[in-house]
């Protein structure tokens, strides 16, 4: 019986499995930092000084049809139509000075009746930024940025503003740093890739500047996305020259494998019963000899 020549020969089934699970980590690593966008610096903390002001919520009659985890509809102009006068009537950093740092996506969400018409100051990245027609501006034009912040990365504010500064990229993918000091108005329901969702509505005054300030950071991204795509080729490199030698030694085996003897592990019968006769005869014939 032949002895068969397998493809793979000790332990070059698991060495070939292990670089190849090495590989694809590699480039999953790559694709991870080459998609992912610059986070903002978190802003200060918060330090306790004193008792703050109690949050007074808006009574205005506005506000009576104004119904949470709703879409946005005609029963909200009136709270909106009077939300964007306010901030029309109020210079950046009037409002900045007017707005809370102490008040987090939770407090809208779980309570959102307590925190009417108040403003609210947000640090955050805009994911989304587009530009609409409505007659409620006076320019006819109004700004909605969808903008996640450090303590609900997955849950983005909808802020509308009237007037944009020069200059901000608008789109629906960009990754721009922006401050925004607004009036919140209700938990609006809007409808995601997955399931429906509720998003704070806030209407204010958004601030930009160009990311000039960003460029050491963009700078370190780029260094270590090379890095990676070096590594990246390291690994496939090492991966083809291995398979390139597994297939030569395959092809080109070595001679004295070739030349080697396949021993037998049984015996047949008949061999086994001639070899114990052909010894017995042996000992036959030492005996003859001793006699003489």
């Amino acid at each position: 019986m032949e002895r068969t020549n397998p493809f793979f020969r000790g332990s070059e089934l698991p060495r070939l499995a292990l670089l190849a699970a090495v590989t694809l980590a590699g480039w999953a690593a790559v694709w991870h930092f080459a998609s992912q966008k610059p986070r903002p610096a978190p802003e200060p903390p918060l330090r306790v000084e004193a008792n703050p002001a109690p949050i007074e919520p808006d009574r205005s009659m506005e506000f009576e049809t104004v119904t949470d985890r709703t879409p946005m509809s005609f029963r909200d102009n009136a709270a909106y139509a009077m939300l964007l006068e306010r901030a029309r009537s109020r210079t950046p950093a009037e409002l900045a000075r007017e707005s809370r740092r102490d008040v987090f996506l939770t407090h809208l969400w779980e309570r959102p009746e307590l925190y009417r018409g108040a403003p609210v100051h947000i640090l955050g990245t805009a994911l989304r930024i587009v530009r609409f027609e409505s007659k409620l501006s006076k320019t006819g034009w109004l700004y909605e940025a969808w903008i996640v912040t450090p303590d609900a990365r997955k849950y983005p504010y909808n802020c509308v503003f009237e007037e944009a500064p020069e200059g901000l990229p608008i789109g629906v993918d960009v990754a721009e740093r922006v401050v925004f000091n607004g009036y919140f108005l209700k938990i609006m329901k809007y409808q995601a890739g997955d399931a429906p969702r509720g998003a704070p509505v806030l209407v204010g005054k958004l601030g930009w500047e160009p990311r000039a300030a960003d460029e050491p950071v963009k700078e370190s991204n780029r260094v270590l996305f090379w890095s990676m795509v070096a590594i990246g080729l390291m690994f496939l490199v090492s991966l083809f020259r291995w398979v390139f030698q597994l297939f030569q030694f395959l092809q080109h085996p070595r001679r004295h494998e070739g030349a080697s003897e396949t021993f037998r592990t049984e015996i047949p019968p008949a061999d086994l019963q001639a070899w114990v006769e052909s010894q017995g005869a042996e000992e036959d014939s030492h005996e003859e000899l001793e006699g003489r």
